[in-house]
């Protein structure tokens, strides 16, 4: 049994997503290009906003919730003056207010930014309500009781205020939404706001600039375009085994391995190609996902 495959039929591509087109218009477009049908994203981005999408193609895509777990790093703007139904441009004025403060004390709002425990979900999400996405009974014109979601923001800073403009950057939880996020901070200038404009730098380690564009990709180079495996998981615990003892894990068996104990190993091949997601306990490997 040879478990050294080819990158041919899985992996990763980081896409910098463009406005206008939904995530799943992405995956629509690379399964015309590699002739792939399986192949997921990790975090969706909605239409108007851009920047890293991270794709998995083949087995892979069984290795999203890893990816999705990690924080994610966005770039803001909002304009101030008015709320809308969706939180963002795309939706209906429901509430306009003057601007009630001339100064503020950004750094404060930097700091308790940070503070933040919990935000709103939006009615425009995918949240299921009594079995049904929020955004269906928003378009409904239903306004069911939306709950809050727990969320920790690592960093926040203003990169430019020129009201009724405010930019910036922060690194939140997953999970966290940026449309609500935006409208605490529109609260804290005596107004409200919604987000204008949208874009994903980062997830966890993985950055905008390493991601291509869409148009650039077709049949003849998407492979030449995949994203190593071993950076996508650089910070985490891996190992790269022999092919006798990947036999085994991909097998199902549980192998002796010493080391502290982890719930999570990125078990590699000679070839750098990932094979499995194992936990090791009392110097036991055992594998979760095999990925062949």
């Amino acid at each position: 049994m040879n478990t050294t495959q080819t990158t041919a039929d899985k992996g990763f591509l980081l896409i910098d997503k463009p406005e206008g087109i939904t995530s799943f218009d992405v995956i629509r477009h690379l399964r015309r290009i590699t002739k792939l049908r399986r192949i997921g994203h990790c975090g969706t981005l909605d239409p108007f906003a851009t920047g890293l999408l991270v794709c998995t193609l083949g087995s892979y895509t069984r290795l999203s919730q890893f990816i999705e777990a990690q924080s994610k790093e966005y770039n803001a703007q909002i304009k101030l003056g008015a709320k809308t139904d969706s939180g963002d441009r795309t939706g209906s004025v429901i509430e306009t207010k003057d601007i009630g403060i001339s100064e503020v004390d950004s750094h404060n709002i930097c700091a308790e930014a940070l503070s933040i425990r919990e935000l709103p979900v939006p009615a425009y999400s995918a949240v299921k309500i009594d079995g049904v996405r929020s955004y269906k009974l928003a378009r409904q014109g239903i306004a069911p009781e939306m709950p809050a979601r727990l969320t920790t923001i690592s960093k926040f800073q203003f990169l430019k205020i020129e009201l009724p403009y405010i930019s910036y950057s922060c690194t939140v939880s997953k999970g966290t939404y940026i449309r609500s996020l935006s409208e605490w901070v529109a609260e804290r200038f005596g107004s409200v706001g919604h987000t204008i404009e949208l874009r994903r730098t980062a997830i966890g380690d993985i950055r905008i600039e390493d991601a291509v564009s869409l148009k650039s990709l077709d049949e003849t180079n998407w492979r030449d375009r995949l994203y190593p495996a071993q950076r996508v998981f650089e910070r985490g615990d891996h190992l790269t085994l022999t092919e006798e003892s990947l036999i085994k894990l991909m097998q199902g068996k549980i192998i002796p391995n010493e080391g502290e104990d982890c719930a999570t190993i990125m078990i590699f091949d000679s070839g750098a190609n990932l094979c499995s997601v194992c936990d090791r306990k009392d110097n036991l490997l055992k594998p979760r996902i095999n990925l062949p």
